[in-house]
């Protein structure tokens, strides 16, 4: 009987070790960015691009790269700058740099549905479903706004936080956002002068500072399972960060490190000013291949859900060119077909 009830016990305590396991696999893997659950076994899979100086966003099928649809944004001189997509309300949201607002569509029929006041310079965007939260940087009113997606209200403005890092200087401003796949926490990075960053991690449901870490300068984000990736293009590196402490893991050397995404499989980041995308293998935080780009400022990218297409924004006052390529299961690319999808192409999404 004794040894019955070890048995039982044993049993419990596995499955109870083994759901604990796979919740925190669940959850690391949640990024809507990674794993789009309420569109995965639907036909639809969209890229889209934001083409700042046309006021429109261009819609393309992620499966074929066939060009869709195109958005008009609503008010006169509208730059679209950076997008985001939640999975929950089924919505696009759109940052309007000179409105000062957020405007959102719905996501299959993108009709306009409405707009968000928020302070001005809208750029970068992160949306998270747990959270249902966006979060926006707003680069003119140097804060960053925490829009409550349930209400579709601001909660808070967040200034730069001159307390927690006193040695912030006048030229200091809010730049890129993400938000950790659990939901917990939110990180932004503050730009300050031409050679140091700040990665700013809060938390997102008492919107205060937790933490910070110094990086190079010009750094963006990309938060994968339990690291956080930071390209810092002036810095020439590509930091990895625990992104529960922000404890560096490693340094990858890649010059002009600056746009980033991900697959399961791999991790993708553009050369802004040398021209080039390389593709590291993200289990062993390695790059294992790299093209030169046919267009200058390759700026943005998006992959699709299998991992084998990759839509690349190329920037700029003129620019007009977004490029899609093939992705080998080595990792290797090889260009499939490029658009002109307005005047200069800058965010993109995948959904």
């Amino acid at each position: 009987m004794k040894k019955i009830i070890l048995l039982l016990m044993f049993g419990v305590a596995l499955v109870i070790s083994n759901s604990c396991e796979t919740e925190e696999i669940n959850r690391s893997n949640s990024n809507p960015e990674i794993t789009d659950k309420a569109h995965y076994y639907n036909d639809s899979e969209y890229f889209l691009v934001a083409n700042r100086g046309s006021s429109t966003v261009s819609i393309f099928n992620a499966k074929t790269t066939d060009f869709i649809n195109e958005i008009t944004l609503p008010d006169e001189g509208a730059q679209p700058t950076y997008l985001a997509h939640s999975r929950r309300n089924k919505m696009v949201y759109v940052g309007d740099f000179s409105n000062r607002k957020v405007v959102y569509y719905d996501d299959s029929s993108f009709e306009f549905k409405g707009e968000i006041e928020i302070e001005e310079g809208a750029f970068h965007m992160w949306i998270n479903n747990y959270a249902n939260q966006l979060w926006v940087n707003n680069i003119v009113s140097k804060t960053t706004s925490v829009i409550d997606l349930n209400t579709n209200t601001v909660l808070k403005n967040i200034s730069l936080p001159t307390e927690e890092i006193p040695e912030l200087t006048e030229n200091a401003v809010q730049h890129d956002v993400v938000i950790s796949p659990s939901g917990f926490a939110a990180y932004v990075t503050i730009l300050d002068g031409s050679d140091k960053s700040y990665v700013v991690m809060y938390n997102t449901q008492t919107l205060e500072y937790i933490k910070h870490e110094v990086v190079g300068g010009d750094a963006h984000l990309l938060p994968v399972g339990r690291r956080l990736y930071v390209p810092a293009q002036n810095d020439n590196t590509i930091t990895v960060l625990s992104r529960f402490n922000l404890n560096s893991q490693k340094e990858i050397p890649f010059a002009s490190a600056h746009g980033i995404t991900n697959s399961r499989r791999h991790v993708f980041v553009t050369g802004i000013a040398d021209n080039k995308v390389g593709v590291l293998d993200r289990y062993r935080n390695k790059v294992i291949s790299e093209i030169d780009t046919e267009y200058n400022i390759p700026h943005n990218l998006a992959v699709n859900r299998r991992g084998n297409i990759l839509f690349l924004s190329h920037s700029g006052g003129t620019a007009t060119k977004v490029v899609f390529y093939k992705v080998k299961r080595n990792g290797t690319l090889s260009k499939l077909s490029e658009y002109d999808s307005g005047i200069n192409p800058f965010g993109v999404l995948r959904y």
